[in-house]
């Protein structure tokens, strides 16, 4: 073809087939894959697991204990589902119990800036006992409020999950001072229930003996 400029005319040849091959090499095609592909993975996927299915307020339906069977209302029998021995101590409020899962944010120690979370706001019953007559006693059931925040890397289905170390140190509670760590618990989306683990002590009898057990409480709740 010819191309004109200034008054003076040069001819280009451009061989039409030349540069289509030159385009169309593997080192060429190999960036426009690569961009296509990041694009693609993008691109939400309508069978992603989503967090906020669980967002709403919830009610407390069990408290099961994974140590050692424990006798909390002095009855003689000891037992792993600890709801019953929780009623029927003085102190518990069951209009108290419940969770809400909202929208929230975490804070970080070496990021300038909050990330969104998941908040699931509890407030759960817990034994308070204590020493009397050289036996561990519960003397009532208290309150417990908190929250655990879950984000997209902190979060895992099926097991213990985005754990807090609360720290408490206090010998008029022994039980709020034995807890090692509190964590959530979700296996799946779509159940409409959680639960909290607590990583704690109870006391448990054995042979006219007692001792102080460790193992997780798990207080479960279900979607109102």
């Amino acid at each position: 073809m010819q191309a004109k400029t200034t008054g003076i005319y040069f001819e280009v040849n451009i061989d039409k087939f030349d540069l289509y091959n030159k385009i169309m090499k593997p080192s060429y095609l190999i960036p426009f894959i690569g961009l296509f592909a990041l694009i693609s993975c993008e691109k939400p996927n309508a069978d992603d697991p989503d967090i906020t299915k669980l967002y709403g307020n919830y009610e407390l339906s069990n408290i099961n204990w994974h140590g050692s069977s424990v006798d909390l209302n002095n009855d003689g029998t000891g037992y792993w589902n600890l709801l019953y021995e929780f009623q029927n101590k003085l102190g518990y409020y069951e209009p108290d119990y419940t969770a809400v899962v909202q929208p929230g944010i975490v804070y970080s120690h070496t990021e300038p800036y909050a990330n969104y979370s998941t908040s699931f706001n509890v407030t759960i019953p817990y034994p308070h006992y204590t020493m009397v007559d050289g036996k561990w006693k519960c003397l009532e059931i208290k309150s417990l409020k908190t929250t655990i925040r879950a984000t997209d890397n902190s979060i895992r289905l099926h097991v213990n999950c985005c754990h807090i170390f609360p720290g408490f140190n206090d010998p008029d509670d022994p039980f709020l001072s034995s807890i090692q760590d509190v964590s959530l618990v979700v296996d799946s989306y779509d159940d409409n229930k959680f639960k909290i683990g607590v990583h704690c002590t109870l006391p448990f009898d054995f042979n006219e003996e007692q001792t102080l057990n460790e193992n997780y409480l798990y207080y479960e709740f279900i979607k109102e």
